[in-house]
């Protein structure tokens, strides 16, 4: 009676444990679960994961070890050739949601199953007692249950265009949301372009979020003349024609008619 509710539960933690993961490091699904096919991209390998407290290397044994500063993972392969990306998190405070936290529970896990250095992190161990890989089927599957168990109406999702790359979109979008730098998440998620610009979407209500309050702060500002600019076709007006001065007259007051120099 008591087997298939524990192996139940059992699941569930690798998935909370994956997912969570996943999420602090922006990860694509290739990264943190097994594909039905074979990739460019490796896994992350329980090799991959190095903690520090006060810049020394923790011992994956080490009981104490989610009290760690910092949980660094290396992405040993990834699809645009790169090779040794390391990634470092720090602890957030936060007893569940934190890099720290999750990866000491992942290595945790491992260590209880016996695995080696080389073994992935989606190892799990099944209800027969027998290891098993938590694919990319069953993510999904998974994925799909809890948002459908919320109220995604009323946030605004649609659970059929939610997938596994859901996971790395919900990374951008809460570190651009709280104010983390483009740079910062481009080294974060490994990109070397601009294109994680795409997962930022921006209907998502809090997107702007006090722009138009920073967009009148500053009340004038002196375009400097420079050749290249009336050469520039996305050029509109001649900048060297004016100064601009936002709309503001002395005291604040908006001059709307100022605003008619870009019309």
């Amino acid at each position: 009676m008591l087997k298939r509710p524990i192996a139940h539960l059992a699941i569930f933690i690798v998935f909370h444990q994956i997912m969570l993961l996943g999420f602090f490091f922006a990860m694509r699904s290739c990264e943190n679960v097994k594909l039905s096919g074979e990739g460019r991209t490796h896994p992350i390998r329980k090799r991959n994961m190095v903690f520090r407290k006060g810049g020394q290397i923790l011992p994956h044994l080490l009981p104490r070890l989610h009290l760690a500063d910092t949980i660094a993972i290396t992405f040993e392969y990834q699809k645009r050739d790169e090779r040794n990306n390391t990634v470092t998190q720090w602890r957030t405070g936060d007893s569940t949601y934190c890099p720290v936290v999750v990866s000491a529970a992942v290595v945790r896990r491992l260590e209880a199953m016996g695995v080696s250095e080389s073994d992935f992190i989606y190892k799990f161990k099944g209800n027969d007692g027998h290891t098993r890989d938590f694919d990319s089927a069953t993510a999904l599957r998974m994925l799909l249950g809890f948002i459908s168990s919320i109220n995604f109406k009323g946030l605004g999702l649609d659970p059929k265009r939610i997938g596994l790359r859901s996971l790395c979109l919900s990374a951008v979008m809460a570190m651009y949301l709280n104010g983390v730098p483009v740079y910062t998440i481009m080294l974060l998620g490994c990109w070397s372009s601009d294109a994680f610009l795409r997962y930022i979407r921006k209907q998502v209500e809090s997107f702007g979020s006090g722009v138009s309050s920073k967009m009148i702060v500053t009340s004038r500002f002196l375009h400097v003349s420079h050749s290249t600019d009336l050469e520039d076709p996305r050029t509109s007006c001649n900048p060297a024609s004016f100064t601009a001065n936002m709309g503001m007259r002395s005291g604040g007051n908006i001059n709307r008619n100022a605003f008619s120099v870009w019309a």
